[in-house]
């Protein structure tokens, strides 16, 4: 079914149990349970391949009924794994020397804001015949990773979203993610170097009905065009 959106699957935190509210203060009973007249009431059909359920919404000013995809679940994960990925921001690009003012042969310090280097969570259920099943996917930034844009250069890649630049630490001073120009960007066709900041995230999911798995790695990125001089001596006699 690869990254399809499931019709019945809901966000948030899940009810804790088979007859506990949701959200919005409904129970989700299955309709064969619910039911209150006689003969065979048809709670169960298969459409395509996937076998719905029905169930009773029943909410403090209405019930209804609603059909439920029996859902895999990997793909209740990649449901909240698609959620996850809407929170997860280009980083902001801090630097120090300032981007339009570098300098060869002297260290540039790169950050990202704390803020945007945060785990982010989302859990995605579905009621079933049984209960609730549900997954959490979570999204873990592992790295910060700095492409220079100096040719020849390799990625730099920091642990953590970097340190921002503070007069109060000197001249001497070093960042754990600090890169060094050794070239000016005139030798770049536009003048500038193409620098790169990136965000790894991490993606994994568990579920209270077993299982869990790594999914693939998503990478933020935000392009930041630098320009680094060079110190003209000056020469008095």
């Amino acid at each position: 079914m690869g990254n399809a959106i499931f019709a019945g699957v809901q966000y948030g935190t899940p009810p804790s149990g088979k007859s506990s509210k949701d959200t919005s203060g409904c129970v989700w009973v299955p309709a064969g349970e619910a039911a209150t007249v006689e003969g065979t009431l048809v709670d169960t059909k298969v459409v395509k391949g996937t076998t719905y359920h029905l169930f009773i919404r029943a909410c403090p000013t209405s019930n209804q009924g609603v059909w439920v995809p029996t859902v895999t679940t990997r793909n209740l994960a990649l449901n909240a794994a698609a959620k996850v990925k809407e929170l997860l921001a280009p980083p902001s690009f801090g630097s120090a020397p300032p981007a339009a003012n570098g300098v060869v042969n002297v260290g540039m310090w790169s950050w990202t804001s704390p803020a945007e280097f945060t785990r982010h969570s989302i859990t995605a259920w579905v009621p079933t015949p049984t209960g609730i099943a549900w997954t959490t996917t979570t999204a873990t930034p592992v790295s910060l990773v700095l492409k220079s844009g100096e040719p020849g250069s390799a990625p730099m890649v920091c642990q953590g979203p970097g340190t921002p630049w503070n007069p109060a630490f000197g001249d001497e001073a070093v960042s754990e993610c600090m890169y060094t120009y050794r070239h000016s960007s005139e030798i770049s066709p536009s003048g500038m170097f193409d620098a790169q900041l990136s965000i790894v995230w991490k993606i994994a999911w568990t579920s209270n009905v077993g299982g869990g798995a790594t999914l693939p790695d998503v990478v933020t990125t935000t392009h930041q065009a630098m320009i680094i001089g060079e110190i003209q001596a000056v020469v008095t006699s």
